[in-house]
């Protein structure tokens, strides 16, 4: 009864100090996990026998990766990809997909902007869509004059590999 105050601090501050302790814990783990790519947790995810590599049984769970992309993926050639090779090619391809969406919609763009600008097809609806560097021009036009003036339009943007001319005459 002498020392009240003492003791119900200590009371207090135990069980305080261990929240604190369990909180740090908690957001160190939160922490990684938040800084943690997300090829990173993939690989964790598939590679069910905690081996630290894929074979690919496991990678083939990543629908992404086919036995073509895991050979290629496969730098090293021992049949497994570490979290590099894993990381590194699908994040490679990624890259080069999204660039190959934005080259296709800057030369969808750039057919666009030829064909508004061109004198004879100004008005008409033309449709333009490209895959791949593949420029598929749709609709209807006037004449089979403009029919290949827009072709033409199409073939002279950069970037373009070719043209499937599918406008119409009406």
């Amino acid at each position: 009864m002498r020392y009240p105050f003492k003791i119900n601090t200590l009371i207090i501050a135990i069980p305080l100090t261990c929240m604190l302790a369990a909180g740090s814990a908690w957001a160190v783990t939160m922490s990684e996990e938040i800084n943690q790519s997300p090829e990173v947790k993939q690989f964790r995810e598939l590679d069910i026998n905690n081996d630290g590599v894929l074979n690919f049984s496991e990678a083939s769970k990543d629908s992404f990766y086919t036995k073509e992309r895991f050979t290629a993926a496969d730098k090293n050639k021992d049949a497994k990809l570490n979290q590099q090779e894993y990381s590194d090619y699908k994040i490679a391809q990624q890259k080069k997909e999204v660039g190959r969406l934005v080259d296709d919609s800057t030369i969808t763009a750039k057919v666009k902007a030829g064909i508004v600008k061109e004198e004879g097809l100004k008005g008409l609806h033309v449709s333009v869509e490209t895959y791949k560097g593949i420029v598929q021009l749709s609709g209807f036009v006037d004449s089979s004059a403009q029919v290949s003036k827009a072709g033409a339009i199409a073939k002279a943007v950069e970037g373009v590999k070719s043209v499937k001319n599918s406008l119409i005459v009406k």
